[in-house]
């Protein structure tokens, strides 16, 4: 059976991954997984880049928000409140991601869904629609990812506008993948809004 030590590396593993990856930059975003079996979360602390964090160095929180296990110098994120939100409302999530990807980032600020224009992202996404924008850590942004999911059920990705994504996994590899998946879509959709619609016509074969 895994234990704690194993989500805290695994979360570790994660987190770095993510900020080599660049889905994020600097000391933003935050990665947490449901220890399973229990009500209990394991959270990314704040002030620390994604690149640095250390398994002991993860925060241990109640899914209501009480802190459980933290070294002194650390404080859970200020993100947690909808990270535990969507905790609660979805029991088959069992990882979250929250990154700043610059592609599905600039995205965001269009204020609509992300155009899926891949057959991997159609299958695997669905539909990544877009929330509103309001203060990172604010109950009002909490609010506004809880009635995206509400409003979305069976959604696995968000656009957070001028914020950065959500992903929610079933595990950290999952919401880490889907996370990787939403830039590489908004990567493809930008290229592609780039190239002129002539161009198909030079690649079709003559009649």
């Amino acid at each position: 059976m895994k234990n704690l030590d194993f989500f805290r590396q695994e979360l570790s593993e994660f987190s770095k991954r993510a900020f080599h990856r660049r889905l994020v930059g600097g000391t933003g975003g935050n990665l947490s997984v449901r220890i399973p079996d229990t009500d209990t979360v394991l959270i990314t602390p704040t002030g620390i880049s994604l690149g640095d964090v250390e398994p002991e160095e993860n925060i241990l929180a109640s899914l209501d928000g009480e802190i459980l296990d933290s070294p002194r110098e650390f404080r859970g994120s200020k993100e947690a409140g909808f990270h535990l939100a969507a905790y609660r409302l979805r029991s088959d999530v069992g990882a979250i991601a929250h990154v700043h990807p610059p592609y599905a980032t600039a995205y965001s600020n269009k204020g609509s869904s992300l155009p899926l224009v891949t057959v991997s992202s159609r299958l695997n996404l669905k539909h990544v629609p877009c929330i509103a924008c309001f203060l990172p850590g604010s109950p009002e942004l909490r609010d506004c990812v809880i009635q995206g999911i509400e409003n979305n059920p069976e959604v696995n990705s968000l656009l957070m506008k001028e914020h950065g994504i959500l992903t929610l996994g079933r595990d950290l590899k999952h919401a880490f993948y889907l996370a990787d998946l939403v830039e590489d879509t908004a990567k493809i959709a930008y290229i592609a809004a780039t190239i002129p619609n002539t161009i198909s016509d030079t690649l079709m074969p003559p009649p």
